[in-house]
């Protein structure tokens, strides 16, 4: 019977033995490349550590950050969340930096040209909503190009653009919430504790909730309400108990306001109910609008998506 060879990982420019080696000098860089080419599951077989192996194995997320944050509460690697999240946007941006001067180089081309190219082209997206700043169509074009084609920069640069866009763009902001993808860097994303708490990423991230209370600010102030012109629609209006088609489902909304005691639902979906608690400050995003209210004076804002 064949002899099972043992044999060391290499982190941190260190021969890695056994756990403790692997805690003392992980590296993000190191460790992520041995899990994506399976190199740390036979190493963890190879030493016997096979509830880490089952541990490892049992890793269902694809993206870089949700993997390394596996391996590090397996490993029990003390770690500042928001630093190892910054160190690996900074490396998935690296590698699609490196594959994409790979390919040009394949094809003679330099790879500082396609560096500022990328670069550039990133600028241009930002500077075409600068130039535009009330062509609800341009932004929402240049804004969906951007989280499309410019993740990387996005992760690193998404507070840089709040603030550019913020002076110049009440609508780009807006826009900015409307988009899925970005919605992320802007809004509380909630989740279930164990006990039953619900628990905010606000309470984590202190950047974010400060561009988050900003963006309720603004959203409450009249001037900026009249920034966005016609493309912040409202309606006020008794609704006698019943259900209003405001407006059809196949149109997506993001609603802004609607005051206490009035209700909002997407189109024809029974049990969809939401109250102002549901929705003010949420920015929630519907497939057309039902709407219920039993004052003539309250009213409820939205904007088309």
């Amino acid at each position: 019977m064949a002899k099972t060879i043992k044999f060391n990982l290499v982190c941190n420019e260190t021969a890695i033995r056994n756990l403790e080696d692997l805690r003392n000098n992980f590296v993000i860089e190191d460790v992520l490349a041995y899990y994506n080419n399976k190199l740390l599951h036979r190493w963890l077989e190879v030493r016997g550590y096979l509830t880490e192996l089952e541990k490892v194995s049992a890793i269902t997320c694809e993206e870089s950050v949700g993997i390394i944050k596996e391996l590090i509460k397996i490993f029990d690697v003390v770690s500042d969340e928001k630093k190892v999240e910054e160190s690996v946007y900074m490396l998935d941006y690296l590698q699609e930096r490196r594959k994409l001067c790979s390919i040009y180089e394949e094809q003679n081309f330099k790879t500082k040209t396609i560096v500022d190219d990328y670069e550039t082209g990133y600028r241009q997206l930002v500077d075409g909503i600068l130039s535009n700043p009330d062509d609800v169509a341009r932004i929402k074009a240049n804004i969906s190009k951007m989280a499309e084609d410019y993740k990387w920069v996005l992760e690193m640069n998404h507070r840089s653009l709040f603030y550019t866009l913020k002076e110049k763009s009440a609508l780009a902001v807006m826009c900015l919430l409307m988009n899925e993808d970005l919605r992320k860097y802007y809004l509380p994303i909630e989740t279930k504790s164990e006990d039953g708490s619900i628990v905010s990423d606000i309470d984590a991230n202190a950047d974010k909730a400060i561009m988050y209370q900003e963006i309720c600010d603004m959203i409450s102030n009249s001037a900026f309400r009249a920034a966005l012109g016609d493309n912040l629609l409202s309606f006020a209006g008794e609704t006698e108990g019943y259900w209003k088609d405001l407006e059809p489902k196949g149109k997506k909304y993001m609603i802004t306001y609607i005051a206490r005691g009035s209700f909002v639902r997407s189109a024809g979906v029974t049990g969809g109910d939401l109250s102002s608690v549901d929705v003010v400050n949420k920015f929630v995003i519907v497939d057309g609008i039902d709407y219920k209210s039993n004052s003539a004076q309250q009213v409820i804002r939205y904007m088309e998506v």
